[in-house]
């Protein structure tokens, strides 16, 4: 109703300044006078209508003459214009508010659960006098002295923005978007929170709500070594475990490595994600050199998500096998049972070693064939005594068949210790290719002969057999 008001207002006023115009500019009969004081117009662009511009200058002087010769009519406008200036008296700053939290009508939550914050705002006064609220959510955390404002921006409620209720009170409800959690909290605990609202002259604040904020901590499990049986310090050794967090928080883990001392000799720490598997493999991080060969370890982990720190139980593991000085000719060699080298044949592999330390060992030589058809086939494996006489390792095997002639083909001696190289193989390529033929007896030859005879003499027999048993 008040902006009709003032239209209707604004409108009369504009009708009196044109009738105040013409009068003054005007003469009897119409004519124009060289006495006019009033304000000059002229007839606008485009002609017709009788639109007319008119100059404020002159508007203003108009005004001042009217107050002084008319003084009845200037106070009779002056009265029209008048609107009485609401007081600030009058305002109401006992707003009503409140905190609401949805969360399962729970009132002790995780630092990761997820919660609705909003606020709820009653305000008594007429909209011609309200003002705009600005809504600060605040909190005092554990172990905190003052309360901090939580959003980033204030949520807003404009003068406008309120609803009528059927017991006529004016209300409204602000969410605040940004605060979904208390994931930023690094120490759990009682959490207080109000609602503090802002007008531009009065700071209001609404009754607190404590909440109790809980930390869930990390847990880790499938704690295990992958690693051969009796591994050597060079051999791949896995530390293996599943990290786990209820809250979706990051873990912290590390892994401290002890000597038969029970001293720390190693750790180094891993930052993942909960559900991930944490893997820290020996021969990345160095844990172990070549004079721990022979030495047996433990070792055990603390983990956190920056919170809570957990330690496990001290673990066995690795035992790491006494490793041996061992001295290996680079080249193998092969001598085929033939020079023609048929498929069928035997052929002896060996390789030359040596213990350089006093004494004997035992040791573990494996010998593989790599040919088109079957790539890098285990043949045999033995177990040798090598001592400080340098000894060859025979494998006197027939490693081929029948889909490997007229191949080329690879070996390889592959032993349980290190060598001088610091290897644990010694590979050889051979020049010569299998023979490419595939039969081993020619048509003509004896054997095959005496096969085919075998062969048809037990034909016979079993004829003769059912004939007798089966057709008397």
């Amino acid at each position: 109703m008040s902006r009709i008001r003032k239209l209707i207002i604004i409108f009369f006023i504009v009708c009196f300044f044109l009738i105040v115009s013409q009068g003054q500019i005007a003469g009897p009969g119409g004519a124009p006078t060289s006495e006019s004081k009033g304000p000059s117009v002229s007839p606008a662009a485009g002609g017709g209508g009788g639109a007319r511009t008119v100059d404020f200058d002159r508007l203003f002087k108009t005004l001042q003459d009217a107050k002084k010769n008319k003084a009845v009519k200037f106070e009779e406008l002056q009265k029209l214009l008048y609107i009485k200036p609401f007081t600030t008296e009058e305002y109401d700053t006992e707003l009503g508010m409140a905190l609401g939290i949805e969360a399962n009508n729970n009132t002790t939550l995780s630092r990761n659960d997820k919660v609705k914050i909003f606020a709820y705002v009653e305000n008594p006064n007429p909209i011609e006098i309200r003002r705009a609220l600005y809504l600060y959510l605040e909190a005092l955390g554990p172990s905190e002295k003052s309360f901090r404002q939580l959003n980033l921006v204030p949520q807003i409620i404009q003068v406008n923005e309120y609803s009528e209720s059927f017991d006529n009170k004016n209300s409204t409800v602000r969410v605040f978007p940004d605060i979904n959690s208390f994931d930023y909290l690094k120490i759990p605990g009682p959490v207080v929170l109000r609602l503090k609202a802002s007008d531009g002259v009065y700071e209001l604040y609404s009754g607190n709500k404590t909440l109790n904020i809980t930390n869930i901590a990390p847990n880790l499990s499938g704690i295990k070594i992958d690693s051969p049986d009796q591994p050597r310090y060079n051999d791949p050794i896995e530390y293996v475990s599943n990290v786990t967090d209820l809250d979706g928080d990051m873990v912290n883990v590390t892994l401290h490595i002890l000597d038969d001392q029970k001293r720390e000799r190693a750790n180094t720490t891993q930052v993942v994600k909960p559900g991930d598997k944490v893997g820290f493999m020996a021969n990345q991080y160095g844990f172990f050199k070549k004079d721990d060969a022979g030495k047996n370890f433990t070792y055990y982990y603390t983990y956190g998500d920056g919170i809570a720190v957990n330690q496990t139980d001290i673990m066995i593991g690795p035992n790491l096998r006494k490793s041996i000085a061992l001295w290996v000719e680079e080249k193998p060699l092969v001598v085929p049972e033939d020079e023609s080298q048929y498929w069928w044949q035997n052929y002896n592999f060996s390789l030359n070693m040596k213990n350089q330390d006093p004494g004997t060992a035992r040791v573990s030589v494996s010998l593989f064939t790599d040919t088109e058809a079957h790539p890098w086939k285990i043949v045999d494996t033995k177990d040798v005594e090598v001592s400080q006489e340098l000894k060859p390792v025979y494998f006197n095997v027939k490693p081929f068949d029948v889909l490997d002639a007229s191949k080329n083909f690879s070996f390889r001696f592959k032993y349980s210790e290190m060598d001088q190289r610091e290897k644990d193989s010694a590979e050889m390529r051979w020049a010569k290719p299998i023979n490419q033929k595939l039969l081993k007896y020619d048509i003509a030859s004896f054997p095959l002969v005496l096969n085919i005879f075998g062969i048809m003499l037990v034909a016979i027999l079993c004829g003769i057999f059912i004939e007798r048993r089966f057709y008397r």
